[in-house]
Parts: C-alpha cells; sequence; structure tokens
C-alpha cells in the first residue's frame, strides 16, 4: 500500500462508552512500512480510575492529575488522524469511545481484527498480543496506547501483504464475497485487486473462470490397524518407570512432581487392560487423569496393534486431549523405546509411531459439494457472506475441515449449518467429492489408528443407528463418565417440538408471497432435461399434486396439536411457580376427559404423516425406476426424499408413543 494510514488505540477506564472516560489516545501515520509520525497523550479523566485498569496499563496516577482533559487536545488529535484511512484492533470500540467526544469520522475504517478472522483461520487466539507474537512482532508495553496502535500497524501490513501475495483469480474470488459482507475493510481488498488486475490481467485473464479450490492434501497411513502378535502384558515397572522422577514424564515437563494418586490410577488402568476388565475410577482434581489413563493405554495399543476409542462429555476436552495431550505422549513413547519391550524383544522405530485420529459428528465438518453449491450463489446474506470468506481462505491450510478450527460469530455460526456435512445430504461414495471429503478423510484415518478420540454423544449416536462411523475397537476409556447418562438421554431419547415439525413440512413444500418453495416445487428441475419418459413424468406431478393438500392438513393438525398440549399444559401446572413447563405424563394425566382432546388432535397429526410417507414411499420407488435416466443431481434428490419419508416414519411411531401411549415392540 502506497498511501498514508494512520493506526490508532485508546485506553479507557472501561468498555462502556458514555459511561467509562478515555485515559490515553495514541496514533501512528505511516506509509506502507515508513513510520511518517505519531502522536501520544494521557488524557485526565473526571473520576477515578480502577485500580485494575491502572496495574494492567502500567499508567502512573500521578501523571494523569497533571493531564490535559480530552477537550483541551480533542482538536490537535482530529487534525493528526485527518481524513487518512484508520486502522485499529477492534476498532469500533475506540470508535465508539471517540464519537462520545464528539469527534466525527468519514475515512475509511480498517479492523485488523476483522481481517485476522477472515486470513489467518488457524491461529490459536486473535488477541492483539496475541496476533504480535504470531507474526513475532515486539510488544513490550501491552495495553499502552502507543505500542498498542504501533503493533497494530505492524499486524495490519502484515495482513495486507497476505491479501497481495493472493493469486489474482483466488482474490477476485474472496473480493466477491467481500462485496456482500458488512466488513469494513471490503475496499481495501477492492483496491488490492484493482492494483493486482491491473498488472497481472495479461497474464492470468485465461484462467480466471472455473473452481479455483485448492485443497491442502492430508497424510493418510495406508491400510488397517494390525495386530501385532504380542499379547504380554504392560508391565507394573513399565509405568512406574513412564512417571518415575527422571522419567519420561520428567523429562518432558520441567515442573513436573510424582503424585501417588496419579502413578495409583494409571497402574489400576494398566491392570484393566491386562486383564480386560472394568474399570470405574474417581480422580480429584489435580490427579492427572488424562496422562494416567492416556500412557497405560498407548503403550497398550502399541505393544498389541489394537485400537483404543476415548470418549470425552465435550468437543473441548476432545480437542484438548488430540492437540495437546496425545502429542506429548506421542513424543515421550517414541524417545522411550527401551520401556515399551515385554522383556523378550524392543520395538522396531517404525512400530513406535502411535497413530491417533481425531473424529466427531458430521455436522462438525465441511462439505465441499454442499460448499461449492453455496459459494455459487450470487445473492448471500452479510454473515453468510462472512462465513463462506472465512472458510474458503480456510481451505486451503486446513486437512481435517474441522469448524472447531474456525472463529464464527454467532450469526456466521448459522450459516455453517448450510455448508457442513449433514446425514440427509451426504451421498457417500456417490458424491463427486468423496476422495477429499473431510468427514471419510477422518474416518480414513481413524482405520489406521491405535487411539481414536470422540465425544459421547458421536459414541451413543453411533451405537444407537450402528452407524459403523467408528472403526471397530475393543477398548473403551470414557472420561467424564458421570456425563454420560444426560448424553444417553439425549441422544437414544426422542424430541419434536413446533418449529422442528413445521420446518419438515416447509422442506416438501411451502409457498410464501406466492413463491412455491420445498421439495415438490424443486423436483421438476431434476427431470427437466432427463430421459424420463411423459408416463414417468406425469407419475411424479400426480404424486406432488396428491402431497401438497396433505402437507397443508399436516400444517393445520400440527398447529391444533401444539396449541392443545400448551392450553392443556398451563392448565395441569395452574400457575405454578417457575418456568418449567414441563409435565410428566402419568396414567393419572391420561385419564384426565382433557386428555382425550388431546389424543385427538394429534391422531390426525399421525394420520396426516402416515399418508405423506406413503406418497413419499411411492416417489422413492419412481426414482428407483429412474436411477438411468440422467435425472439432474439424482443422488441428493433421492438422499432428500428417504430422508424426509423417515422423519414422516420416524414423528408418526413417537407420537403413537407419546401422546397415544401405545405400547413398543417386546424384544423377544
Amino acid at each position: 500500500m502506497d498511501k498514508i494510514c494512520v493506526s490508532l488505540d485508546i485506553e479507557s477506564t472501561g468498555l462502556q462508552s458514555g459511561v467509562d472516560e478515555i485515559i490515553e489516545v495514541a496514533a501512528v501515520k505511516f506509509r506502507g512500512s515508513e513510520v511518517l509520525d505519531t502522536f501520544t497523550q494521557l488524557v485526565r479523566p473526571r473520576h477515578s480510575v480502577p485500580l485494575k485498569v491502572l496495574r494492567l496499563t502500567g499508567i502512573n496516577p500521578d501523571e494523569l492529575q497533571i493531564a490535559p482533559r480530552f477537550n483541551q487536545i480533542g482538536r490537535e488529535f482530529a487534525a493528526f488522524l485527518g481524513k487518512h484511512p484508520l486502522i485499529g484492533h477492534s476498532v469500533s470500540f475506540d470508535l465508539t469511545m471517540l464519537r462520545a467526544q464528539g469527534m466525527h469520522f468519514s475515512q475509511p475504517v480498517y479492523d485488523t481484527f476483522e481481517m485476522a478472522t477472515m486470513l489467518l483461520p488457524q491461529v490459536s487466539a486473535y488477541r492483539l498480543s496475541a496476533l504480535a507474537e504470531h507474526f513475532r512482532i515486539d510488544h513490550p508495553a501491552d495495553h499502552r496506547a502507543l505500542n498498542d496502535a504501533d503493533v497494530t500497524r505492524q499486524v495490519f501490513l502484515y495482513l495486507v501483504r497476505k491479501l497481495e501475495t493472493m493469486g489474482l483469480r483466488e482474490l477476485m474470488e474472496v473480493n466477491r464475497l467481500m462485496e456482500q459482507t458488512d466488513w469494513s475493510s471490503r475496499d481495501l481488498v477492492a483496491d488490492i485487486l484493482r492494483s493486482k488486475a491491473s498488472s497481472a490481467w495479461n497474464v492470468e485473464r485465461n484462467a480466471l473462470i472455473g473452481d479455483s479450490l485448492k485443497l491442502r492434501p492430508a497424510d493418510e497411513n495406508g491400510g488397517q490397524l494390525k495386530p501385532t502378535g504380542d499379547a504380554s502384558p504392560v508391565s507394573d515397572a513399565t509405568i512406574a518407570a513412564m512417571f518415575a522422577e527422571g522419567g519420561p514424564l520428567s523429562r518432558s515437563f520441567t515442573t513436573y512432581e510424582q503424585r501417588p494418586q496419579q502413578v495409583q490410577m494409571a497402574q489400576a488402568v494398566r491392570e484393566a487392560f491386562n486383564n480386560s476388565d472394568a474399570l470405574l475410577v474417581e480422580a480429584g482434581t489435580g490427579t492427572g487423569k488424562s496422562m494416567a489413563y492416556l500412557l497405560p493405554a498407548a503403550i497398550y495399543a502399541l505393544r498389541r496393534g489394537e485400537r483404543v476409542v476415548i470418549s470425552t462429555n465435550t468437543i473441548n476436552l476432545q480437542d484438548q486431549l488430540f492437540n495437546k495431550d496425545i502429542p506429548d505422549v506421542q513424543r515421550m513413547l517414541a524417545e522411550s523405546p527401551d520401556l515399551l519391550g515385554n522383556g523378550e524383544h524392543t520395538f522396531a522405530a517404525e512400530s513406535l509411531e502411535l497413530r491417533a485420529q481425531l473424529l466427531k459428528g458430521r455436522s462438525n465438518y465441511l462439505c465441499l459439494r454442499r460448499f461449492k453449491g453455496v459459494l455459487r450463489e450470487d445473492k448471500l446474506e452479510p454473515h453468510e457472506a462472512r462465513a463462506l470468506l472465512k472458510a474458503r481462505l480456510w481451505l486451503g491450510s486446513t486437512t481435517t475441515g474441522d469448524r472447531a478450527e474456525l472463529l464464527l460469530m454467532e450469526d456466521e455460526q448459522r450459516a455453517w449449518e448450510r455448508i457442513n456435512v449433514t446425514v440427509d445430504t451426504c451421498t457417500g461414495h456417490r458424491c463427486p467429492d468423496f476422495r477429499d471429503c473431510f468427514f471419510f478423510r477422518a474416518r480414513r484415518q481413524a482405520e489406521t489408528a491405535h487411539v481414536v478420540v470422540v465425544n459421547h454423544a458421536l459414541l451413543l449416536a453411533d451405537l444407537a443407528a450402528q452407524a459403523n462411523i467408528i472403526p471397530q475397537y475393543d477398548h473403551l476409556i470414557v472420561d467424564e463418565a458421570h456425563n454420560l447418562e444426560d448424553v444417553a438421554t439425549d441422544q437414544l431419547g426422542f424430541r419434536i417440538d413446533q418449529s422442528t415439525l413445521l420446518k419438515f413440512l416447509n422442506d416438501i413444500f411451502v409457498e410464501q408471497d406466492q413463491l412455491p418453495s420445498g421439495l415438490l416445487s424443486e423436483y421438476q428441475l431434476s427431470f427437466r432435461e432427463s430421459a424420463a419418459d411423459p408416463a414417468e413424468r406425469e407419475r411424479a406431478d400426480q404424486l406432488a399434486a396428491d402431497l401438497r393438500p396433505l402437507v397443508e392438513q399436516a400444517r393445520r393438525a400440527t398447529y391444533d396439536g401444539f396449541n392443545q398440549l400448551m392450553v392443556f399444559v398451563a392448565h395441569e401446572q395452574n400457575g405454578a411457580a417457575g418456568n418449567d413447563n414441563r409435565l410428566r405424563l402419568t396414567p393419572a394425566v391420561r385419564g384426565k376427559e382433557e386428555w382425550a382432546a388431546i389424543e385427538g388432535a394429534w391422531e390426525n397429526v399421525s394420520l396426516a404423516l402416515r399418508e405423506i410417507g406413503d406418497r413419499l414411499g411411492k416417489f422413492e420407488s419412481l426414482l428407483l425406476e429412474l436411477e438411468g435416466a440422467d435425472l439432474l443431481n439424482y443422488d441428493e434428490l433421492m438422499l432428500r426424499v428417504q430422508w424426509l419419508k423417515r422423519f414422516a416414519t420416524d414423528v408418526r411411531v413417537q407420537i403413537g408413543h407419546i401422546i397415544l401411549a401405545t405400547k413398543r415392540p417386546s424384544a423377544g
């Protein structure tokens, strides 16, 4: 960049504009890497400064007492800023505080926090100090305005260089998405694009059309995990040596202190593995339970060539185990081959590699096919454009496609639901992006791993659906097992609410402002250029015509059913205190005269869903007959119809169990 810019920062007594006060302002004027001038000034507040702020900033309160008020330096500060583009880190706060003092800004504003979340998707944090560390920028006086303003300047220049080094085609795609965001830096990207295009157009003009996605290849281990044939037990001496003073743990962590409870737990885990026993451990805070189960489990898995699955309650702990604890274990075992033998032979060097894999539910992985489809849309909401932009720039560096690597704000997380892997949109091996699919890549890598880290929700969902997402295993460690019952209730139970049921019906057909949408309006696109004959098209149209009134009937019945249920529950609670609107359906409740009306209303829902499921089944049969008729997006259409049919059946059956008290079939 060759234009003059100004980076700024303020320090204040708090975060609430109009209440808290500015105590320091600073700015750095620069062109490219050249600093042209600086401005820094303490500002005397009207009220006392909180002690924690003084400690955080290191500002001397005596110096504040002799500093000028803001109205005495505001004009000079405004003149320094001029009309130059302003740069700040989370700059909206700084500008809000300055506006509260009567300042006005009409120039471009660039936020390095926004830019970093877009351009640096995998850094651990986006605080200014964290970005300074990432770029190896000296940051000696954190939370002093002039230092922070200058660090912001340097971070900005690094981010600009990252934009400038993009290929023209990628930059054009970034600019197209940026134009649809509400980010303040979108004109900066447009300026960089214009500059690059003027010099590179003749070189790259023929390469501008097409898919420019470049994925980073993953290091995939080939083949299945194979047993070593070594069935010898892990000895207590091996575990003792791992935790001993001067042992692998001690050498790896300078603050390591041997804890008897940790060694005792590790020995109990070792014994449980050796004897194929079940073990229940209650480990107090400070025990170091992760290492106490990871080390014996890893040694056992390596020695025998068998898989151990570790399940955690939360995805955060799952990520911590995989990204922090397991790499420590891998390093310690690789450096301690003498501790891994069984007394008769030692491990070969290639056998010392403990292979681990993180495995999450489908919704955590980006779906390349869905992402490409949304990326091609011309009109996006600002939050969708921001999420897509972050994902687009992340794809070149990620090997996992795991949403945890992205910082998505609350509204951007809603956009993720349009581009992640879902059961009802995943066509598996028939997908054109199957080879590169992040979800199936993780599954393949799990097949080769000694240790697979999952969470309770995935563990139980996989068992319930028998989906075999988790590869076959004989050894399971359940961390935070006290949460397992609650997760089991969520995963193995059933719940339905009005919005979910209405969304299902809208996915089949809805008409708003005379614009139809849903399966029954969109299937025709698949038939339009296909080889289906007129009779087959007529069958599809007739099924659609039959379904539309059934959907409307089910929609009316849904409203009626939930309305009656809400009235009944409110009446039963009779103004009970609190916000708990749950009602247990006992025989006494079901025996009340009013409950008969509830059953009648939900019987109407059930009958409508039965008819809808029947028609969708016929639609599925028709599509099976047309497999070779070149229907557009045939696999996606078939999967959609099958999922809708399955949902209608599941809800109808569960309504019978919950509302109508139909008996479940016995196991015998």
